[in-house]
């Protein structure tokens, strides 16, 4: 799939993306390493006239599949969200566009609880605001309140 990015020709094809080069015996096509950053997210990054830029994958491929969609656009409501939380997971089926907060609900490593003295409080958050659900005598009680609040609270339209 060929694509333009900040002028620049770009070829995506089984998980690996070719930059196209002028050349004055013509057009040669080098692979662009793709790195894995802190956070787990595929990305890539390229240099025009002495500017660098970066694009993560997930919001590549689905930019290639939508491309009505503003892959610029970094606002808080343009995220792309991987429904089973796999970061490297960049299949079309498991990329979707959401909010930031609806992205951060689809945390793996959430745990909503914590030890509270020598008991275990849990809480949700919503709209920017904590939601207390209970002190609890063990781990286990605390877990489960949080993850059901979570069904209740933390649900993605789609």
């Amino acid at each position: 799939m060929e694509f333009t990015l900040h002028g620049v020709k770009f070829n995506y094809e089984y998980g690996n993306i070719y930059r196209c080069h002028h050349l004055k015996k013509g057009d040669e096509w080098k692979e662009i390493k793709i790195q894995i950053n802190n956070y787990g997210y595929k990305r890539f990054q390229f240099g025009v006239k002495k500017k660098q830029y970066c694009f993560k994958i997930h919001r590549l491929i689905y930019w290639l599949h939508n491309p009505d969609w503003d892959i610029m656009d970094s606002s808080r409501d343009n995220a792309i969200d991987h429904i089973d939380g796999n970061t490297l997971n960049n299949n079309i089926e498991n990329l979707r566009v959401v909010s930031h907060q609806e992205n951060n609900w689809n945390r793996t490593k959430a745990k909503g609880y914590s030890r509270f003295k020598n008991k275990w409080i849990a809480g949700i958050r919503l709209n920017g605001k904590s939601i207390h659900l209970g002190l609890f005598d063990n781990e286990d009680d605390a877990r489960n309140a949080y993850l059901e609040a979570k069904k209740i609270y933390h649900v993605i339209k789609s």
